[in-house]
């Protein structure tokens, strides 16, 4: 025994003295080797042997199913070693580049052994023209999100959890606009069928999108992110706020245009989906598992050979037949008959997608490179103060960065929704992803992003045939729906790979290749520099110069992309106009549809039915008998319609061959300097001498009015102020003599409290030093916070008293249930709210992921208990739950070893998206279905505790005996022997105390329990290490503390804690589907009470909590009281519902409320007022312009406004984040300091 002791630690000290990348190598074989080896295709694997060991308690499915995920798993190992422990080189960096197919192949490789081991095959076909497309369309959809994210990440340095809804105003704002007058005769025209497309309304709905959601973008940083810039507030809590405005943007979209989908149309033709390019493509058919064919079966291939026909004896095409077993890969490029090109339809509106998106970020690419602009937001990037004192407006660029990055996203949005159809909740799907995008190309590159958008886009586009094809071989149908998690997992392996991206690897390459070039430089300058500038000279000359190879020789990098961005930029150009100029209704324009017309020339005459070039007011397909006035509008658009497309197409064609002869001419003449020995860059005195000339004739007179203004102000700033002097004088007496009235009232009560307080052992006898700290520090104290917590919580449980119900026989009942849903609803999010508090609030780990460890909670206990019948596993109530805690703080554990030393956004990112991996799951793989009907998505009818007896008493239930389960107790009136009979007549119900009354009671015990564990624990010194930890790392670390081992600590506490309030959320909602985990029902709920309680304090986790919970039920109330007069609050309902109808009726009203006020900011100097006022009266002016009754009639059931309370409810707790963050950004109850309390015998203040 003690020989093999020696040996195992022999053993394990060889292998720890190993270099870390060798260690790592041999665990990802080892991990590979379990996978592939043992386990997949033979079964003696450590997950098989656990199974052995539990008795074969695990499924099967979820045996293969850990041991693919386990052997992708190795698979990223190894690419993780590549990445981490190779050094530099050309084999590494090739290695890093097919790193994606080395992946690609495992899986491949795994799902092969799944399914040969099964029996059974699947096939799917890889359409390369369709994965190109797919990947385009993907792609640039992700980039319109990624690349505004990008520009707030380098600028203004947090990340924007809004983008997407930016995103979502584009798409809303695409939709309307084709609602209004202007655009309606024109967008509205579902007869015009005729294969001609019209570009009037989509070009100005996108410019229009653009503008408006930039300037949204610029009235939200007014309103919002400028004044946290203004107090230096963290991005931490920059980001933060960016959930209030998401949650305040999103309500207000569906208060407005409600939850049904819409679509944009600028016209019917664009939706045709024979208007689409057709692809040549090569497919590759893939057949993973059993190969084999039965005896005397055939396999017909898709790819073909020559052969000879036996009656005419000429060679021919056929498919290949085999009849020993099918090939596991076809690669062919023909359909059936062997001779025709096989294509792929492209449909032009989806191609318009990558269109505009590519065009729109490369032209924001030579913004930032190529103009003042650009040098400025890129100097702010990398030092504001510095960018400051050169002289460079700050705040300007901050509102020019919010406009571009508001703007691209709102015009992806736009022509996003052309695609298909849409809601609110669909660009928050796109959000991850687009995470995903500006972390694998480094965040704040956008040529990153731009590289980051293609691979992410290819991920998703090559997923959808892939899980299709095996699908239903591994009886899973439904896993096509796991497409859309795919680019979850893909952010959390990329920030486990290479946190810093593929952008930072590219920039440390270039700046090493620009090192080495220029030591090349110096030490050839004077042997080759004649040679060189001839050669310069003569690329110059030669067509070469067209794209700027002369420039290129001589290392001026900038100057060959001016000349290379003129000629594609024309080419390109050229290219749009020929296709505008085809499918349009420009002059002689004749598309596909005309050209099958063999009675029309051009496509005006497919409109009006007449080849005499003509377009009359009649040929509108509005008009009936007589010209209305849409009649009328429609011609004058249909006239500006083919006045723009003749403008497009005649400059196409003049650019394209002017542009590259004025290029190859410049060219031409910067070579023929060079030979003449005129090195020097062209200058152009005459043009300097007008913009002098032009520059010095308006100068004084903007020096005059400038100056003008500027004594204007001083005089109007000399006059506030007076006034504000005289009018805080008077309020400071006025609040003077309050107080001394209070005082004087109060002074008997507080007094009689305090001498309970001296006489109570609640503070240990040190009342007075208590009431000392109370005095200097209010709420900080731990007597202030006390008292103000009692305050609160009397507030919130008065509140829950006087929640009303309706009048009814059996009203206590009714009053019970109520007050007991809502202790129970609070219970959950209070644990919840600890959970959040432990790992962000003592560790400071933004943790945006709390419903993953939930979920982890919720789905073991309805799982593990429900019967077997029903696909359960029949355990007891007792060790599922602590099961279900133990694998969520298991889970917590081992999450942190992987990502708590990633950066905070980072670590927000990584557990928001296992949040939603699980909730795809939970939706799509069959092992978490538990029901009565396997097929059906959630998991539902498993036991809850202590219902039998609470209901039943000892009796036994089932089958045999009277009652088939607890509701038949319940029912009995025979039965008067049970708790809930006992607590009914205690509390007067007249019937059975509700179960909701029993699990109340056990969800507060377990929330103080709880709430007294953390308590402790907290308080030790490893509650201290880890409030030194969320201070700074590095000096905890430099105390001699493992910080990644109390992170992992942390995680696993909280999330054990998180698991907890999971099964009581399970039993409350006795069966749950995916969307109970949707973020703005849970996680974004939990932060709002988080940061309007206060962080690093229970009690302001409970007040917040209590704050949120009671929301909901005064809202659900509400909503019940719209449809009722009988019902509660049917009055303050209907008051709501007049208000929002006077909103979206009365614009113009509300615009002059708003322009007041910010009159009154003018005339006050008042910034808030103005920017408030400024911003209200633009919006509204804007409505009222765009928003009429026809978007009234579109958005609403009947035209009636109707206000949906859920959504005034999330927006209402939106403004309360951003209300808290911003003047009370310490939350309720703050953080209570440690401070020790003064020696004995010490006098005089602190």
């Amino acid at each position: 025994m003690g020989s093999l002791k020696s040996m195992m630690y022999e053993a394990r000290k060889r292998f720890s003295d190993l270099p870390r990348g060798y260690r790592r190598l041999v665990i990802a074989i080892a991990i590979l080797l379990d996978a592939n080896l043992l386990g997949l295709p033979n079964g003696i694997g450590s997950l098989n042997i656990l199974d052995v060991l539990l008795g074969g308690g695990l499924p099967y499915d979820m045996v293969w199913i850990l041991q693919l995920v386990e052997s992708i798993s190795g698979g990223f190992v190894l690419v993780k070693i590549l990445y981490d422990d190779v050094p530099s080189s050309i084999p590494r960096s090739i290695g890093l580049l097919l790193s994606p197919l080395f992946m690609v192949a495992l899986t491949f490789y795994s799902v092969d052994i799944v399914l040969l081991e099964q029996e059974r095959f699947g096939a799917f076909t890889l359409d390369s023209a369709s994965i190109a497309t797919g990947t385009l369309t993907w792609a640039t959809t992700y980039l319109a999100i990624a690349v505004g994210l990008t520009l707030t990440y380098k600028v203004q340095r947090y990340g924007n959890f809004a983008q997407s809804e930016l995103f979502m105003i584009g798409m809303y704002l695409a939709v309307l606009l084709t609602w209004t007058d202007q655009l309606f005769p024109m967008s509205d025209l579902p007869t015009s069928k005729d294969g001609v497309l019209t570009w009037s309304v989509l070009i100005f709905i996108l410019i229009a999108a653009f503008a408006l959601t930039g300037m949204a973008g610029i009235i939200i940083d007014r309103l919002v992110y400028r004044g946290f810039r203004k107090k230096e507030a963290s991005p931490q809590v920059m980001m933060i706020a960016s959930l209030g405005v998401a949650l305040i943007l999103r309500s207000l979209v569906y208060l407005r245009f409600g939850a049904g989908r819409q679509m944009f149309e600028p016209e019917g033709d664009w939706r045709l989906t024979n208007l689409s390019w057709k692809i040549p493509t090569t497919k590759m058919r893939f057949i993973l598992g059993d190969r084999s064919l039965s005896e005397g079966a055939t396999y017909t291939g898709f790819q073909c050979e020559q052969t000879v026909d036996e009656v005419t004896g000429e060679p021919i095409l056929t498919r290949i037949v085999s009849e020993s077993s099918k090939p596991a890969l076809e690669v062919y490029d023909t359909t059936a008959d062997c001779i025709t090109q096989a294509t792929t339809n492209y449909v032009y509106y989806k191609g318009a997608v990558p269109f505009v998106i590519f065009t729109a970020v490369l032209m924001l690419i030579l913004l930032l490179k190529k103009t003042r602009l650009g040098r400025r937001m890129r100097a702010v990037a990398d030092n504001p103060e510095l960018a400051a004192s050169s002289g460079i407006n700050v705040d300007r660029v901050h509102m020019t960065s919010a406009f571009l990055s508001a703007g691209l996203s709102g015009m992806g949005g736009a022509i996003f929704a052309m695609a298909g159809r849409f809601s609110a909740e669909t660009a928050f799907t796109l959000l991850l992803p687009s995470f995903a995008v500006i972390v694998l190309g480094t965040i704040g590159s956008i040529p990153g992003a731009l590289v980051g958008a293609v691979i992410v886009g290819f991920v998703r586009a090559l997923s959808s045939p892939v899980l299709i094809g095996i699908g239903y071989p591994l009886g899973r149908p439904s896993l096509t729906t796991l497409d859309g998690m795919l680019p979850y997992v893909f952010i959390i392996a990329i920030l486990m790979i290479m946190p810093q991206g593929i952008g930072d690897a590219y920039e440390k390459w270039k700046i090493e290749r620009l090192r080495k070039r220029q030591a090349h430089i110096q030490a050839n300058e004077d042997n080759d520099s004649e040679t060189n500038l001839k050669i310069a000279a003569a690329l110059a000359i030669l067509p070469t110069g067209i794209l700027g190879l002369h420039h290129w020789w001589r290392d001026e990098g900038h100057r060959t992309q001016n000349f290379s961005i003129v000629a594609l930029a024309a080419y390109f150009f050229h290219r749009f106009s020929d296709f505008v100029g085809k499918n349009s209704l420009a002059d002689g324009a004749c598309s596909e549809a005309c050209e099958a017309n063999e009675w029309t020339e051009t496509n005006l005459a497919l409109l009006t039915g007449r080849d005499d070039g003509t377009l009359l007011v009649g040929d509108s397909p509005h008009f009936d008998t007589q010209v209305s006035d849409i009649d009328s509008s429609w011609f004058d658009m249909m006239r500006f319609e083919i006045d723009l497309v003749n403008f497009i197409v005649d400059l196409g064609d003049v650019i394209w061959p002017t542009a590259l002869v004025v290029l190859w001419l410049y060219s031409a003449f910067e070579g023929y300097r060079m030979l003449s020995g005129r090195n020097e860059p062209i200058q152009w005195p005459s043009l300097q001498r007008a913009r002098d000339s032009i520059s010095s004739s308006i100068s004084p007179t903007k020096l005059k009015v400038r100056r003008k203004w500027s004594d204007l102000d001083e005089r109007h700033k000399i006059a506030v102020e007076g006034a504000s002097s005289t009018a805080s004088q008077h309020l400071a007496g006025l609040y003077s003599r309050a107080l001394e009235i209070c005082g004087r009232a109060f002074s008997p009560i507080f007094g009689a409290f305090s001498r309970r307080l001296e006489s109570s052992s609640l503070f240990g006898g040190k009342l007075p030093e208590e009431r000392r700290k109370a005095e200097l520090y209010g709420r900080e104290s731990p007597l202030g916070s006390w008292m103000l917590f009692f305050v609160l919580m009397t507030i919130l449980i008065m509140f829950v008293v006087w929640l009303p119900i309706a009048e009814s026989d059996d009203f206590r009942f009714k009053k019970t249930l109520q007050v007991s849903n809502v202790l129970l609803t609070l219970s959950v999010f209070i644990l919840m709210s600890f959970s959040l508090n432990v790992h962000t609030g003592y560790t400071g780990m933004v943790n945006f992921g709390v419903i993953f460890f939930v979920s982890v909670g919720a789905i073991s206990v309805g799982i593990l208990t429900a019967p077997e019948r029903i696909h359960g596993y029949d355990w007891g109530i007792l060790p599922a739950t602590i099961f279900g805690v133990a694998l969520a703080g298991s889970l917590g554990w081992a999450l942190a070893y992987p990502t708590a030393r990633l950066r905070t956004d980072y670590f927000a990112i990584v557990t928001i998206s296992l949040g939603e991996i699980v909730k795809v799951l939970l939706g799509g793989e069959p092992l978490l279905r538990v029901g009565s009907v396997n097929s059906a998505v959630g998991i539902s009818a498993y036991p809850l505790p202590l219902e039998e007896t609470w209901f039943c008493g000892s009796r036994a239930i089932g089958p045999e005996t009277p009652w088939a389960g607890p509701d038949q107790c319940r029912d009995d009136i025979a039965i008067v022997d049970t708790l809930a009979v006992s607590v009914g007549d205690f509390l007067g119900l007249g019937q059975p105390a509700p179960y909701a009354f029993l699990l109340m009671i056990l969800s507060l015990i377990a929330v103080v329990v709880v709430w007294w564990l953390i308590s402790k624990l907290l308080a030790s010194p490893w509650g201290r290490v880890l409030k030194a930890i969320r201070e700074d790392e590095e000096v905890a670390q430099h105390h001699g503390h493992d910080v990644l081992r109390h992170k992992a600590a942390s995680l696993a506490l909280g999330a054990a804690i998180a698991g907890l309030a999971g099964a009581f959320w399970a039993w409350k909602l006795t069966g749950f589907e995916p969307p109970f985990m949707s973020p703005a029902r849970s996680t974004f709920l939990v932060w709002a009470a988080f940061v309007i309680g206060g962080r690093a304090n229970n009690k302001g986790m409970v007040v917040g909590a209590f704050i949120i919970v009671l929301s909901e039920f005064v809202f659900n109330v509400l909503a019940a009281g719209q449809n009722s007069s009988d019902l509660p609050l049917h009055t303050t309902a209907d008051r709501i519902d007049n208000l929002f109808e006077w909103l979206v009726t009365s614009q113009w009203e509300a615009f002059r409320i708003f322009a007041l006020i910010a009159l009154a900011g003018i005339a006050t100097r008042s910034e808030r007022l103005i920017d408030i006022g400024a911003s209200g009266a633009a919006i509204f002016a804007f409505t009222a312009i765009a928003l009429g009754e026809r978007s009234i009639e579109e958005s609403y059931f009947g035209g009636e406004v109707v206000t949906d309370m859920i959504y005034v409810r999330l927006l209402l707790i939106g403004c309360l984040i951003l209300f808290s963050l911003k003047f009370n950004p310490k939350g309720l109850l703050p953080e209570v300091p440690v401070r020790p309390s003064r020696p004995e015998g010490v006098s005089g203040s602190e």
